[in-house]
């Protein structure tokens, strides 16, 4: 149960209106909501068809004159009724009324002695019993209160007794700047011993007009209001909302929910339900909207203290939620503390969630640990649809060599659209097991007839690559030949790879598509790509341009020194770390000073198995 109170110091500017929208919304959200009327000078709540009953209900006048006769506090569920207008997937809506509506209702409003019922007549408790009633009669997920206007004798129970939240509406003028510094300062003072109880403030701009601001007078106003009551960020605006529904008395956020209006108390709803731990909802926005801060180290106004309490709540209240301790586990692993989110993501999918991340998370910190493990893991994310093409290839690459089969058959692969598995297949090239899975991802589509030509195209590119580095250069060449392409009307990079599939094939070197490759490259043009500068290296080299094959070795040495990292090496077709490239590069430099027994590594690869790729 999570109760706010809507106050403001000054009437006019739409607080009943608010409770009301906000109310309803959250019900239709599936939430079962409370609505207590105790603005009781004047009472408003009632007027609202959703609100209205046929006949008159007692309410808190009448709650607070039966306990003040009799001296013990009545059963609460008569004076709590539920509309059944409102609530969808389980919401509902009860109310509590000012009291009954009858000639002696101001009467009975004006003979109760608030200062008497506190001082002598235990009313603390009173109102302690009146809460723990609603938890246990209602069992609300939001009490909403609607509290009386300025410094009255019931205001610190709306304010500072009952809530967990207040929502403070208010017209940006000097009156109510004056009125909610006093109210604001005695709400945060219920964080100070001995209550030990912060209450969450919304601040909310009602009533505004919407206007140019060209002189910038709202935004000095709001600034004002910030300075002087010690808020941060931007407060909510509820916009003067011009129409003749108003008196009608029109729920918009049920009766009119693409309104503008609509909009504006749904951004409201969303600030409440964001502040409340006991909604996971809330608690997940809360983990999100932290996470995002706390990665900006200093950009949350909250201690580190106080964000661990709050996520050990978060976690004591839904320990049963698979969502929320996968979110707590996603914070934990950005924050570096991995043993801590390994066992909530553990929890997270004993809890059920069935997220493939959640899964892939795990298995990420199960790999050293538990090879098994991982293994099962990343074969359950690839069994789920949908899966975003980068959590596939890293699910795959945590797949043990013995189970690796049958990865680009799974669900999360085939359906994966063409330029995604063209895209998973290319960056599946850190070893020759991620080339063979790429190959054999790509050996389909390049089969495929009914797909268009650019997409077999673009696979066969890829797949020639993938088959380069597993040593079966003969189709590779077939493939960059496919259609009778000459090397002449090849690009630097397929007549690139043509001439390292023919070297590969035939063991000898043609200096043709080599010579092709290098007329888009002068010599003395600069580049920082490492491969690209390795492959320039061998292609001068071929063509017998020693001392520019050296100088391009040199600067392919110098980049992958300065940057560190894997790179994709032409040497062998896959990805290596950055001491695997230098010895690479230590072999081509041997072979461009005469030692000729130096051949790339793919030509010792042993073919793979498989069939040869349709035409």
């Amino acid at each position: 149960m999570y109760v706010t109170t809507f106050y403001s110091f000054k009437g006019g500017v739409g607080r009943t209106m608010a409770l009301v929208n906000v109310a309803v919304e959250l019900a239709q959200r599936g939430r079962c909501v409370l609505a207590v009327d105790f603005d009781l000078e004047a009472p408003g709540l009632d007027t609202f068809g959703a609100f209205r009953t046929r006949k008159r209900r007692p309410g808190i006048v009448d709650f607070v004159t039966e306990y003040l006769d009799t001296g013990q506090a009545p059963e609460v569920e008569r004076f709590v009724h539920e509309s059944k207008e409102v609530g969808k997937d389980g919401g509902c809506l009860h109310i509590m009324p000012s009291g009954e509506q009858h000639a002696r209702y101001a009467a009975s409003f004006r003979e109760i002695d608030w200062f008497d019922l506190y001082e002598r007549r235990d009313g603390y408790l009173l109102f302690e019993d009146l809460k723990a009633q609603w938890e246990q009669f209602v069992s609300p997920d939001y009490v909403l209160i609607d509290s009386r206007t300025g410094h009255t004798d019931t205001g610190g129970i709306c304010t500072r007794q009952l809530p967990d939240a207040v929502v403070v509406l208010f017209f940006p003028n000097e009156q109510n700047l004056r009125g909610l510094n006093t109210i604001v300062q005695d709400i945060r003072s219920e964080a100070r011993r001995p209550r030990d109880k912060r209450i969450d403030l919304h601040f909310v701009l009602s009533n505004v007009p919407d206007l140019d601001d060209e002189y910038r007078i709202l935004g000095k106003k709001i600034d004002a209001f910030r300075e002087e009551l010690e808020f941060s960020g931007e407060p909510l605006i509820l916009h003067r909302y011009d129409s003749l529904s108003l008196l009608n008395q029109v729920v918009f956020t049920k009766e009119r929910p693409r309104s503008r209006l609509a909009r504006e108390y749904c951004v409201l709803v969303d600030e409440i339900v964001g502040r409340n731990l006991k909604d996971r909802n809330g608690a997940l926005g809360y983990i999100k909207r932290t996470g995002a801060l706390w990665r900006r180290r200093g950009a949350t106004h909250e201690s580190p203290e106080r964000i661990g309490l709050k996520l050990h709540e978060i976690e004591d209240l839904h320990s049963d939620d698979g969502d929320v301790l996968f979110a707590l586990g996603t914070f934990f692993e950005q924050d570096r503390q991995l043993e801590r989110a390994a066992l909530l993501f553990n929890r997270a999918i004993e809890a059920g969630c069935d997220e493939p991340e959640a899964y892939l998370k795990r298995a990420r910190m199960r790999d050293e640990s538990d090879s098994i493990g991982a293994t099962e893991d990343a074969l359950r994310v690839l069994r789920a649809e949908g899966v975003p093409p980068p959590l596939v290839r890293e699910a795959v690459r945590l797949i043990a060599d013995e189970r690796i089969e049958g990865v680009a058959e799974s669900v999360a692969v085939a359906s994966l659209d063409v330029d995604e598995r063209i895209w998973l297949a290319n960056v599946l090239s850190g070893s020759i097991k991620e080339i063979g899975i790429g190959a054999t991802i790509l050996e389909p589509l390049v089969a495929d007839e009914g797909l268009p030509e650019r997409e077999r195209t673009a696979a066969r590119g890829a797949l020639a690559l993938h088959y380069i580095g597993l040593g079966r250069c003969a189709i590779a060449a077939e493939l960059l030949r496919h259609g009778g392409r000459k090397v002449g009307e090849m690009d630097i990079g397929d007549a690139f790879n043509c001439g390292m599939a023919a070297w590969g094939e035939t063991g000898e070197v043609s200096s043709q598509p080599f010579e092709r490759a290098i007329e888009e490259y002068p010599a003395d043009q600069e580049r920082d790509d490492a491969n690209f500068l390795q492959c320039m290296a061998v292609a001068h080299w071929v063509v017998g341009d020693a001392d520019a094959a050296r100088k391009l070795a040199g600067h392919a040495r110098e980049q992958v020194l300065s940057e560190g990292g894997e790179e994709f090496s032409c040497w062998r077709y896959y990805r290596v770390r950055a001491e695997e490239f230098l010895e690479d590069l230590d072999e081509i430099e041997a072979l461009i000073n005469g030692d000729t027994s130096r051949k790339p590594r793919f030509m010792a690869a042993q073919a793979g198995s498989g069939t040869d790729p349709g035409e």
